[in-house]
């Protein structure tokens, strides 16, 4: 017997049904994708089961003949792409013409379609990837696909999947990254019967992302750089979260996952959003099509670019100019390119090159006039510009500005803090205290390795621009993160409260209404005991809507909104992982949200109480959970040494 063989058709269908079918939501997707490249204006979605029993995608698009939608379940037909040269150019969402067969594999599998000349539909009937029948039939115009008992001949497959609430949230954020994608479109997804969503046609993109996340104070950037043109909507700072499942990415109208195109929209916020958190809202990328390879994922989730260094930069400045945060302002670039910024758009020469097909392609409504008015009007619109940013010239061209790197984003550095009555006036707000004598505290070392006692034994000096805490030691003088001291000690008591299930709670006046991504309102409905133990009581009122009604007393100083997105952020980075696996994090995020802060004015006996604490952690006293450093210290000859003694 020959080793090697070919593989039987249905067999090579369920390998690739592996591949394009993980959940039902990639069902909804592929289905989705297909119905906007046939035109459609109107889709309609209806689940039932979270998509196991049933997903219906209707639309009225251009439909298909008998001819055509027989082949259309056959596997590798496709009517988007006739040669070769046709897949370094892609301009639809779907081109491999695996979907549909691949879905009919694993399903029971019905396709009804007409086009709009036609007197009467078709009907195709494919069951575990064996077609059964086709007729005519009466239907409307357009393509209506149904799939039942999704995975029904792979029980294996089927045992894998989540909850029904936790796959109806995932189908609901397929629908609305295609309504994040064409903003003309009027979507109606029902649920078991019952109408879930409907979205109508939106006259742009801000329109639709407004409606979609209206509690997250989104402001819109937009600008060209190089031929490729950004137009985002984005969250203010104070309402980023930890990883980017509310950063929704769209390249050429393409939904896609990207850590890389997230991490540039991060940077353009600069020093003030924290390293590990993502804005919420939207960002669209347009570019010429032969400049990005779509062919680089089974399930078109990712793209590869021709440059992605040029897109990545043009990411970052022309978000980083319509924010605020970037140091320079004007044109000026080795390539020969512009940087977008209180002028919007440009268009010299190759720059230009596809911008006009996507614009007319993909809806656009930012023409260079209508953009250039509209970045001028709002930019800076959350007031991180700094203060005495230079005024440079537009078309001057800066040295350097090119260079990867070269010029880092900054925020605007915050006022001076009011003093307290009767304190007086110091350098850099440093408040000095007389002390203990900390003499005999510590050994002579280089590194600071705390011991028991060693940090209340320290002698405080004083408080540094009221987020450092300056200690003398016998041989260094030692500097204290005062937010890193208390996260540490706030985790640490947590998480001794959590072992006990005993975690206190401080019960809210009225209850937080918290509007959340319907992924985590799922998670706050499955996992309420677990939040429960963590001492954040929080019920789901509805789709995205969740109430918080209690919070752990050790934060209670927190914001509730943002305590419970936080944490429901981090407990869903766990992936497939156990919910207990992703507790310390969970815990690290209370205790960041619940600690001092830089710009905490802090007297001397909350600072020695703070040290004292310190010294009663049990493991890992000089880090904070996250990793930070706690404290450093300058020993005394090097202190020496840079004065000359």
């Amino acid at each position: 017997m020959r080793r090697v063989r070919i593989l039987p058709d249905d067999l090579a269908d369920q390998i690739a049904a592996g591949e394009v079918v993980e959940r039902p939501a990639s069902v909804v997707k592929e289905l989705v994708e297909n119905a906007l490249d046939a035109g459609a204006r109107t889709l309609r979605v209806d689940i039932e089961s979270g998509g196991v029993g049933l997903v219906r995608v209707s639309d009225d698009g251009q439909g298909m003949d008998t001819e055509d939608a027989q082949l259309a379940v056959r596997r590798h037909a496709t009517s988007k792409l006739a040669s070769i040269d046709d897949l370094s150019r892609i301009t639809t969402l779907g081109f491999r013409g695996e979907a549909l067969p691949s879905i009919a594999s694993v399903s029971r599998f019905v396709l009804t379609t007409r086009t709009r000349d036609a007197d009467v539909g078709t009907e195709v009937r494919v069951e575990g990837g064996t077609e059964h029948a086709t007729r005519e039939t009466g239907c409307a115009p357009g393509t209506t696909v149904t799939v039942r008992d999704l995975f029904f001949n792979i029980p294996a497959r089927r045992k894998f999947l989540k909850a029904t609430a936790t796959e109806s949230a995932h189908v609901r954020e397929v629908v609305i990254r295609a309504a994040l994608a064409r903003p003309e479109l009027r979507i109606v997804l029902s649920r078991d019967g019952r109408q879930a969503l409907e979205l109508l046609p939106s006259p742009d993109l801000g329109a639709r992302a407004i409606g979609l996340f209206p509690e997250e104070r989104l402001a819109r950037i937009a600008g060209s750089r190089d031929g490729i043109v950004v137009d985002a909507w984005l969250s203010p700072p104070e309402r980023a979260r930890p990883g980017a499942q509310q950063l929704h990415l769209h390249v050429n109208g393409r939904p896609v996952r990207d850590r890389a195109l997230a991490r540039a929209v991060a940077f353009a916020y600069g020093s003030v959003l924290p390293t590990g958190k993502y804005p919420a809202g939207v960002v669209h990328i347009v570019l010429a099509p032969d400049r990005v390879d779509v062919n680089v994922h089974p399930q078109k989730a990712e793209v590869r670019f021709e440059d992605a260094r040029a897109v990545l930069d043009a990411i970052t400045r022309v978000l980083a100019h319509g924010l605020g945060t970037h140091p320079f302002r004007g044109h000026g670039s080795a390539t020969g390119g512009t940087t977008a910024g209180a002028s919007g758009t440009s268009t010299s020469g190759p720059s230009a090159r596809g911008t006009g097909f996507w614009h007319e392609r993909l809806g656009g409504k930012f023409p260079a006039a209508e953009t250039e008015a509209r970045v001028r009007a709002e930019a800076d619109p959350w007031g991180l510009a700094p203060v005495d940013a230079p005024k440079v010239d537009q078309g001057a061209s800066e040295p350097g500005d090119a260079r990867p790197g070269a010029s880092l984003p900054i925020a605007r550095e915050a006022p001076a803090p009011p003093r307290l009555a009767g304190s007086s006036p110091t350098p850099y707000d440093a408040q000095p205290f007389a002390g203990l004598d900390g003499s005999a505290a510590l050994r002579d070392r280089r590194t600071l390795v705390p011991e028991p006692g060693a940090f209340g034994a320290l002698r405080v000096i004083g408080q540094l621009r009221r987020t450092y805490i300056l200690c003398e030691g016998p041989t260094a003088l030692l500097v204290v993160d005062q937010h890193a001291a208390d996260e540490r000690v706030r985790f640490d008591r947590l998480r001794a409260e959590y072992g006990s299930r005993e975690v206190a709670r401080q019960r809210l006046l009225i209850p937080e209404r918290v509007e959340v991504a319907a992924t985590e309102a799922t998670l706050v409905e499955e996992q309420a005991q677990a939040l429960g133990a963590l001492g954040v009581d929080a019920v789901r009122l509805g789709e995205t809507t969740v109430a918080v009604h209690a919070i752990p007393a050790l934060v209670r100083r927190a914001r509730p909104d943002q305590l419970l997105r936080d944490v429901l952020a981090q407990l869903a980075l766990t992936g497939d992982r156990a919910f207990g696996d992703a507790i310390d994090t969970a815990l690290a995020t209370m205790a960041c949200h619940g600690a001092v802060r830089a710009g905490d004015a802090l007297d001397e006996a909350q600072m020695r109480e703070l040290l004292r604490r310190l010294d009663g952690v049990s493991d890992f006293a000089r880090h904070c959970p996250h990793g930070r450093p706690v404290a450093f210290e300058v020993s005394l000859a090097e202190l020496g040494r840079r004065v000359g003694r």
